[in-house]
């Protein structure tokens, strides 16, 4: 789920510079990378580092990874636009958008100069079961957050983005085109099959809304994804329990990263423990079922 910490632990990663990935510099070409790379220096110079625009304190520039590869599964997944990025994509999926997948994470990889190849991308928690079947190796990072807590985020960087789409429509259609969805003007809900939510759908409040999609969430992936975690082909990670550096050096071992000095330096200089947001949490609880059980699984 966005706001649950996957970014900063996609960047803690990517500074053990061991890894491939989309980055920043690599739009607006991502189709032609290999041929853009030539160009791409000059087209953003020497920026230096700024704050996201999700009020996050998160620094990014050129060369940070984020979910660019979404415009992939966009662009060449039947019927994305008509079902929905939430389409539910299992081993049994007849596509080939794996091989298509493959040939831009090939040429992502000659360009970076790395073999391994780190994904940040939200939506693929509908896909995983495709992506094991399709790449074997890969090691799924499932990172959670307190529902409650990851819910009122939502709806501050939601309210936000409202905010710049009244300064700037282009905004949102920029963000549309990225396959950005979560939250702003164009904000699209998915919709699964569970039972374990609030009733909470015709609401006015934004935080009830986005704590009803977090329980949602959390069934769906109770209900097609306990065999992976139990296997360890899922790694669940609980954002919330993250203190120290120590906390993660598991999970680092888990991904076979060696450089774990440059990793130390990153986390250091920019990981913050995050408040739990006050409010009454005793009637959620009953709700949190599922939550707690991927929790069980945590490494952290």
């Amino acid at each position: 789920m966005p706001r649950s910490g996957t970014t900063f632990f996609t960047h803690l990663i990517n500074s053990s510079n061991e890894f491939s990935s989309f980055k920043y510099k690599d739009l607006p070409f991502y189709t032609i990378p290999i041929f853009w790379k030539y160009f791409s220096g000059i087209f953003y110079g020497n920026k230096r580092k700024i704050h996201r625009l999700h009020g996050d304190n998160l620094l990014i520039d050129k060369f940070s990874p984020d979910s660019f590869e979404e415009l992939i599964w966009k662009n060449y997944l039947p019927n994305y636009s008509d079902k929905g990025y939430w389409q539910y994509i299992d081993k049994d999926y007849l596509g080939n958008i794996d091989k298509t997948l493959e040939f831009f994470i090939k040429k992502i990889i000659y360009i970076n100069k790395k073999n391994k190849y780190l994904s940040k991308n939200n939506n693929n928690i509908f896909r995983i079961k495709y992506i094991l079947s399709k790449f074997p190796n890969s090691k799924i990072i499932l990172i959670l957050r307190n529902p409650i807590d990851t819910s009122i985020s939502l709806s501050k960087v939601h309210k936000r983005f409202l905010k710049l789409h009244n300064l700037n429509n282009k905004f949102s259609d920029e963000l549309k085109l990225l396959g950005h969805e979560e939250f702003g003007y164009n904000r699209k809900f998915f919709n699964l099959d569970n039972i374990n939510t609030l009733n909470y759908n015709r609401s006015n409040n934004e935080i009830k809304k986005y704590i009803n999609k977090c329980l949602e969430l959390n069934s769906f992936i109770v209900k097609n994804y306990m065999e992976e975690i139990k296997k360890g082909k899922i790694i669940v990670a609980d954002f919330d329990n993250l203190i120290k550096f120590n906390d993660i050096k598991l999970l680092l071992k888990k991904l076979n990263i060696s450089n774990i000095k440059k990793v130390e330096e990153f986390f250091n200089k920019n990981f913050k423990k995050r408040d739990l947001y006050r409010l009454k949490r005793d009637y959620f609880e009953n709700f949190l079922k599922d939550y707690r059980i991927l929790q069980k699984y945590s490494l952290i």
